[in-house]
This record gives C-alpha cells, sequence and structure tokens, in this order.
C-alpha cells in the first residue's frame, strides 16, 4: 500500500476501478449471497438429523466468503485496500477447513470461540470500508454498516457467553449466514456504474 499522496485523485480511480469490475462483482455478490440464504435455511430447519451435511455446507460458503475477501482486497485501489479483509479471509478460510475435519463435539466448544474472532474482524472491516466509502459519498453504506454492527454484536455474545453459544450454535450459524445474505443481495441488487461528474 503506497502512501497517502493528497495531490492524486483517489476518488477518480476508485470509480474507475469500480466501473470495471461492477456488472462481475454484482452477479458474483448475489450468487454468494443466495447461497448464503440457502445454507441457513437449511441449518435453522435441520439443526440436528444432518450436522455433517449442514457443517460441510457451512465450511464451503465460509471459505468461498474467504476466498472473495481476499480477491476483493487483491483487485480493491491502493487507498481503498484494508489488510483486515485479508486477515477476515483467512479466518473464514480456516474456519471453514477447521468445520470440514473437526469431529463434531470439538468443533462445536471451539467453533464458538473461532467464530467470535471470525465475526470481530469482520465487522471492524466491514467499518472500516463503509466508513471509507461514506467519506468519499461514493455510495449508501447503511447496509454495510449495519452488516458490520450485527457482526460485532454477535462477536460479543459468542465470546461472552461461549456456553449459550455452543448450545445454539446451529440457529446462531444459520441467522448470520441468512441476515447476512440478505444484506450482501441487497449490497449486490444496488450495485451501479458510478458516474465521475457527480463526484
Amino acid at each position: 500500500m503506497r502512501w497517502f499522496d493528497p495531490r492524486y485523485d483517489y476518488v477518480n480511480e476508485f470509480i474507475i476501478e469500480w466501473n470495471k469490475k461492477v456488472k462481475k462483482l454484482k452477479w458474483t455478490g448475489i450468487i454468494i449471497a443466495l447461497a448464503m440464504i440457502a445454507v441457513g435455511i437449511c441449518c435453522g430447519i435441520f439443526p440436528m438429523e444432518t450436522f455433517s451435511v449442514i457443517q460441510t455446507l457451512a465450511a464451503a460458503a465460509l471459505m468461498i466468503e474467504g476466498v472473495c475477501g481476499i480477491i476483493g482486497y487483491a483487485a480493491a485501489t491502493s487507498y481503498f485496500k484494508d489488510p483486515m479483509q485479508i486477515v477476515s479471509g483467512i479466518l473464514n478460510i480456516l474456519l471453514g477447513i477447521f468445520l470440514i475435519f473437526m469431529p463434531a463435539a470439538v468443533t462445536v466448544s471451539t467453533l464458538v470461540f473461532l467464530l467470535g474472532f471470525l465475526l470481530l474482524f469482520h465487522g471492524a472491516e466491514r467499518l472500516a470500508v463503509a466508513g471509507r466509502l461514506k467519506f468519499y459519498r461514493l455510495m449508501d453504506t447503511g447496509f454495510m454498516t449495519f452488516g458490520g454492527v450485527l457482526d460485532l454484536i454477535l462477536a460479543v455474545v459468542f465470546l461472552i457467553l461461549p456456553l449459550f453459544s455452543a448450545l445454539v450454535l446451529n440457529y446462531i450459524i444459520a441467522a448470520y449466514l441468512i441476515v447476512n445474505g440478505i444484506i450482501l443481495l441487497i449490497e449486490a441488487i444496488s450495485m451501479k456504474t458510478l458516474d465521475p461528474h457527480q463526484f
């Protein structure tokens, strides 16, 4: 990441890069959001009977989100790169791998703390990106901010009440995937090209 240069037009750089990728980002976001919602609904409907299937599907969704976070970091313009995207992406991938290979008894007890830290980083990263986008008035960041705050609240619940969180883990994962899937879907649908003359 290069140092801030007050003479350089970071907003225009962001707009040019955004407009190049917006269509692909929109469809990718919609597909991932729908997959997250579907997996979340499965987690809520079949909490015990299909734990291994849900565990695998949730792991896949988390790993996909992690890869997308790392790709998002790599694709971002220099001033809008946020190292929290890398941390969040790596944690998502590790959590997905952890979900696949660990036995259910170990997974439930340890997963609560891992999810707590994942949500903490993810919420902080969302709020940071939303703050930058809002500062430059590039787009409406209400849903992104809401998602970040929701992640932080859920992280606190996981870290402060681990036993309660472990008891209702399937439902918490279901709620997380559904709510974040809806937020991502709204963000993806509202993506559009930016007019450089508006800024």
